[in-house]
């Protein structure tokens, strides 16, 4: 691949208001060093398969009990030929390839919210979109909108009527001016350990053009910073690097630790992870890029100089994680550059091409497999975090209940004897405490403490 296809690849698997499978290079060059075709046999015409489907199209056209739309056949004939290959290659009619544009340019007429595709089975079997994440100041956030919520349906349509998760976000977004009406579920605390009947409402929403963030940040205290990344699209490289500098002027004695968190992010432009990977790491390779049999196609190297290259970060993933998110957290902890906390991520990492078609639509192919600096396959193996930690916090067990500790002794010396305060019992730093009931985020805190207290060394894993 080269560099000037690299600056416009993407690679993702959300969608803001959604998540769908993407990842694409913005051109259909031929890749450098790419495998030479074989000779087709003597007898093998590409035209006559040509002329038989043309055969096929005239007959339906011409036979066919009621009129058909020819433009609907031939795109669902291309569709048919993508949908032998694997999953993440995929036809995009004018409309849906509009969507990832969209995507791409972090811009769109919506009403502003992030969702994700759930499968429920209690109380009944059923699909939803549960949303992550409110734009602030959007019209979901006017209409009550809050994190947690369920859309079973949209315009009276269930979710599963929609199949996949973009045809979904397709019925949600739309013109700004224009309205939507969904309905929204709010769950019901749970009662004695069952739950609660929900309340259900309907929601009407006028949609607005949404210029989302990719990044957003606070001060957790101590020094400390916590960035959320939510997707990779043209600004968050820039976003993120201004968000640091943000949290550095606000702390008395400068920026300490961040952490970074690539929860639900599925992925977006290469450039753009190379670009947020370049901020922590001087030198070396970032990502590499393999075609046909594993031979190399790119690498992307760190250029020195950086100014975040030495802040202690710890970075936060889950199952959602995907593509670009991988090729971060990869390199990141190949070059020991971050702490990874959370859980193992999606694994997908393949990048895919677009081929503009000439009406509008997309074809989509698989080109190529990302790899981490040490030459770890991303591709169904996602990213092993270092500390493996899930949603729900976990009670903490004593590991010798019948052992009474120092204090519990009736005549035990007192710190406060000597002028020194008791210890606290409890992690209760400020820092800890901004984490709120986040379970995965109040572990990154906690180790990220312990990183800014005992710096480690640099050097690269083995």
């Amino acid at each position: 691949m080269t560099a000037k296809l690299r600056a416009v690849a993407l690679v993702g698997m959300g969608m803001l208001f959604g998540a769908g499978l993407s990842g694409y290079v913005q051109s259909a060059i031929a890749q450098p060093g790419a495998q030479v075709a074989q000779s087709a046999p003597a007898d093998y015409s590409r035209y006559r398969k040509l002329d038989m489907f043309a055969r096929a199209l005239t007959i339906l056209e011409n036979h066919y009990v009621r009129p058909v739309d020819s433009e609907k056949l031939i795109y669902g004939a291309i569709a048919g030929l993508v949908a032998e290959l694997d999953p993440h290659s995929e036809f995009l009619p004018p409309r849906e390839a509009r969507l990832l544009r969209e995507d791409i340019e972090g811009s769109f007429g919506g009403v502003g919210m992030v969702v994700i595709l759930r499968q429920e089975t209690e109380p009944q079997a059923r699909y939803v979109l549960e949303v992550r994440e409110v734009v602030a100041k959007g019209p979901a956030e006017r209409a009550g909108v809050v994190v947690g919520d369920l859309i079973p349906s949209i315009e009276g349509k269930p979710i599963s009527h929609f199949f996949d998760l973009r045809r979904a976000i397709m019925a949600m977004r739309g013109a700004p001016g224009t309205k939507v009406t969904f309905t929204l579920e709010r769950p019901a605390p749970k009662v004695d350990g069952k739950p609660g009947k929900p309340s259900v409402r309907n929601v009407v929403v006028t949609r607005e053009y949404i210029d989302s963030p990719a990044v957003t940040s606070k001060a957790l205290g101590e020094g400390l910073g916590y960035v959320r990344l939510r997707d990779f699209s043209e600004t968050s490289g820039r976003e993120l690097a201004a968000a640091l500098a943000t949290l550095r002027d606000q702390s008395r004695d400068g920026l300490a630790g961040v952490v970074l968190d690539l929860r639900d992010n599925g992925g977006g432009l290469l450039d753009q992870a190379i670009h947020i990977v370049d901020l922590f790491v001087n030198e070396g390779p970032i990502v590499r890029t393999r075609g046909r049999r594993g031979e190399l196609l790119d690498e992307a190297r760190a250029v020195p100089g950086q100014s975040w290259s030495k802040l202690p970060l710890v970075v936060l993933v889950n199952k959602s994680s995907a593509s670009a998110s991988e090729i971060v957290a990869g390199a990141l902890q190949d070059h020991r550059r971050a702490l990874i906390v959370g859980e193992r991520t999606y694994g997908k990492g393949s990048v895919q091409a677009p081929f503009e078609l000439g009406d509008g639509s997309l074809l989509k192919l698989t080109i190529a497999l990302y790899y981490t600096p040490n030459d770890r396959l991303i591709q169904a193996s996602g990213i092993q975090p270092d500390v493996v930690v899930g949603a729900d916090f976990r009670p903490y067990k004593d590991s010798q209940p019948e052992l009474e500790p120092e204090r519990a002794q009736p005549r035990h010396l007192k710190p406060e004897d000597f002028g020194y305060p008791a210890g606290s019992m409890q992690d209760d730093s400020e820092a800890v405490r901004a984490a709120a009931e986040d379970a995965q985020l109040r572990v990154a805190v906690q180790h990220l403490r312990g990183l800014v207290r005992v710096p480690a060394r640099g050097g690269r894993r083995r």
